[in-house]
């Protein structure tokens, strides 16, 4: 695994179980249950802001304040890990996601701007076209912004992109959410949506034609689009994952409630704001989204709750948000 933080740092885990023991020229082994660290070298002066492995898993990208996104790999010949870093933004970069194929970045920063960028390394990546080669002819140009987009009118929080290549998510604090379809004959289509709530600053695909973001609101939203495969999807806001089913107060008069106040501070330790709890899962900001399989996903927030979800059960229909035309 690899992690990052405001140290300007970047280190990537190994669970070891074993280590490697020469003594007396003889060689043995140790068992040893530890996780190992190795540094990586990432060149930036100012903190490191979120980290995300490709999907072939032989290169990082981690973004910064420092207005640049270090893509890391590792060098076998020199035993280290090493990074190649891409300087087209003008403020802090905020997120990263890669495109399936591992050979393209989008990111969001504080300047306002969405990008695709070519993160392709000859060394690592194959330079078969895989159907972008039309759409972006420099695709294998490291560094090279493919596509820009300016709709978030403010900074951009989070981004993700789809299983299927050819679409992408990004929000905006503005409470905005931007969904993109790539096309081959044109400039990328880019539909958006004002939320009625308060900011995203998380949002994953479920499937080509189901986006969730979460974030301020401590529920998460589901967006879908009409079909998952067409050039011109229309997308809506489809309605919250978590339903908030407040719970039946029983009617007391004011001597019986007052005095059933009392028992709750001083039998159970509840506090008197207990009353105005919200009645979702989370109760604090839910910061990242994890997609799983069939509907499924996990959120995590500030309130230290890891939450599963299942669509289904939570009155969506799974089939039709997983289906594939």
């Amino acid at each position: 695994l690899v992690t990052c933080a405001h140290d300007r740092n970047a280190y990537v885990w190994k669970y070891v179980t074993e280590k490697k023991v020469i003594k007396g020229g003889n060689v043995s082994y140790q068992k040893e249950d530890k996780w190992k660290a190795d540094l990586v070298i990432l060149r930036i002066n100012r903190a490191a802001t979120a980290v995300k492995w490709s999907p072939s898993g032989s290169k990082f990208a981690v973004t910064s304040g420092a207005k640049v996104v270090p893509i890391c790999y590792y060098v076998e010949e020199h035993k280290w890990w090493t990074c190649n870093t891409i300087k087209k933004h003008k403020s802090t970069v905020l997120d990263v996601a890669w495109c399936p194929n591992s050979k393209f970045v989008v990111t969001g920063a504080t300047d306002y701007k969405c990008r695709i960028i070519s993160a392709f390394k000859a060394e690592l990546d194959s330079s078969e076209d895989d159907g972008f080669g039309a759409i972006f002819p420099k695709q294998h140009k490291f560094g090279e912004v493919l596509a820009e987009f300016d709709q978030a009118k403010a900074w951009v929080q989070s981004v993700a992109w789809s299983p299927s290549s050819y679409r992408l998510a990004f929000t905006g604090h503005g409470s905005t959410i931007h969904l993109v379809q790539i096309v081959a004959d044109g400039a990328p289509v880019v539909t958006t949506i004002r939320a009625s709530g308060l900011p995203y600053i998380g949002v994953e695909f479920l499937s080509d034609k189901a986006v969730v973001a979460v974030g301020y609101d401590q529920n998460p939203h589901l967006y879908t689009a009409s079909d998952a495969s067409g050039a011109e999807p229309v997308w809506k806001f489809e309605g919250n994952v978590d339903k908030e089913v407040k719970k039946k107060k029983r009617a007391l008069g004011s001597f019986s409630g007052a005095r059933a106040m009392f028992e709750a501070k001083s039998h159970r330790g509840q506090a008197a704001n207990e009353a105005n709890k919200k009645a979702t899962v989370h109760q604090n900001v839910i910061c990242g989204i994890l997609p799983l399989e069939n509907a499924t996903m996990m959120t995590y927030g500030l309130d230290g709750i890891v939450a599963f979800w299942n669509m289904k059960n939570q009155g969506f229909d799974d089939k039709s948000l997983m289906a594939k035309d």
